[in-house]
């Protein structure tokens, strides 16, 4: 049984490694790719595509997300040629000269996309997928809208195909529950979601499926585990290199599937939108959330299980963060005086990681200074049941053991207003 179990543990090692290496292979190759053009679509914009041919009868219209294309994007675009798929990579906000980034996703009304999915048939002949990542989401929903608008003759459109769409029309604030941009609940294509489970929208994802099949056409989903993001570091990581080869697989037998349910012919009337304002808190505002706080079991960086479950008594801060956000880093010192000021007062300060590996928030904390507990949210459960979206994420817990403020961004925690409001629950 030994000699098995060793043998088993070589193959699956061996296993890794190979795909490891084949995807390096891809990695190194897709700086670039096989082929660049530049389509001038009938608004007259030019929008450039990054092509990777494929001889398959379907072609997938790739769209940036708010970060733009990445080599994690290319080197799946490879994968997927190799299951005769053809890719075109379209930066639309870079080609139209835009910001960089949501705000400029947010702006584009789905257009240029429908113009996009026109040209690739027409020039192509094959039949096509429209994909995207992240808030590009919104661009393959909206794209999807344009093109059933058009009443077009030929059902050459297929379906969508989404990682971990982000389709929120803003942060909502902390304790209530998000609303969604208005082409979700006016789209009724079939599609398939691919869903990280560590991913910040993975809590609200059941709401999102109920939006997105409310007029009929199937959402099917797979979640992917242990990742928050299959693109969101700008090199691929380890996990993401285990995961890729098998999405690539799995795209392929998903297209047929999506075929089957024709794309309606008409579109859903889209409402006008009404404003929508960001929720975002850089103050100590009245939370209106549950105001019961959850009872906390978690362990810590030594490896030390810390329970928690009545919260009276004393004022606790639970900050909910991760070492990949900016905010989150950025507002450590101020938590770190916060607590020196607090010192001697019945006041208790414990933060939350998010979904990260101890040994990386380890290495983290050698390098930033952090003088309060780090408590490990492993799969990221513990923030889904707090109804955590953003980070960093705080929550302020008067002695009567009820939450009375919530922050849902980085604040200078030791300015004098903010110091006077906590010492005030004393």
């Amino acid at each position: 049984m030994q000699l098995i179990s060793i043998s088993l543990r070589t193959l699956l090692s061996r296993s890794l490694i190979f795909s490891i290496l084949i995807f390096n292979i891809l990695f190194i190759n897709s700086s670039f790719a096989e082929n660049e053009i530049t389509v001038t679509v009938p608004s007259g914009d030019e929008i450039t595509i990054e092509i990777f041919p494929a001889k398959g009868k379907s072609l997938i219209l790739w769209l940036a997300p708010e970060y733009g294309i990445r080599e994690g994007h290319r080197a799946l675009a490879r994968l997927l040629t190799q299951q005769n798929l053809e890719i075109w990579q379209a930066n639309i906000v870079e080609s139209l000269f835009m910001p960089q980034g949501t705000s400029s996703l947010k702006k584009l009304n789905g257009q240029h996309v429908a113009e996009l999915i026109q040209y690739a048939h027409k020039t192509s002949g094959k039949k096509i997928i429209i994909l995207g990542d992240s808030y590009a989401s919104l661009s393959v929903l909206r794209g999807a809208h344009k093109w059933q608008e058009k009443r077009q003759n030929k059902p050459y459109l297929i379906g969508a195909i989404l990682f971990s769409p982000y389709t929120f029309a803003s942060i909502p604030p902390l304790g209530q529950l998000p609303e969604y941009m208005q082409i979700v609940s006016a789209t009724n294509i079939p599609m398939m979601i691919y869903q990280a489970k560590r991913g910040g929208t993975y809590s609200q994802f059941k709401t999102l499926i109920s939006k997105l099949e409310q007029h009929g056409s199937p959402v099917y989903t797979r979640f992917l585990p242990n990742i928050m993001s299959l693109f969101y570091e700008d090199k691929p990581t380890k996990i993401m290199i285990e995961q890729v080869r098998p999405i690539a697989n799995n795209i392929k037998k998903m297209i047929p599937i999506l075929e089957k349910h024709p794309v309606p012919a008409k579109p859903v009337a889209l409402k006008k939108p009404h404003k929508i304002r960001s929720g975002i808190d850089i103050y100590l505002k009245q939370y209106k959330g549950f105001i019961s706080p959850l009872a906390i079991k978690l362990e810590n960086t030594n490896g030390k299980i810390i329970q928690k479950t009545n919260y009276k008594g004393q004022v606790t801060v639970i900050n909910f963060w991760a070492t990949w956000c900016p905010p989150c880093v950025q507002e450590i010192p101020s938590l770190n005086r916060l607590k020196k000021k607090m010192h001697g007062l019945p006041f208790e300060l414990i933060s939350i990681n998010y979904a990260e590996e101890k040994k990386k928030i380890i290495e983290f904390m050698k390098k930033v200074n952090v003088e309060f507990p780090v408590l490990l949210d492993k799969d990221g459960g513990f923030a889904k049941k707090w109804n955590i979206i953003t980070y960093p994420s705080t929550f302020i817990i008067d002695k009567e053991g009820k939450i009375k403020y919530g922050v849902n961004a980085a604040i200078e925690w030791d300015d004098p207003e903010f110091i006077k409001k906590i010492k005030a629950l004393l």
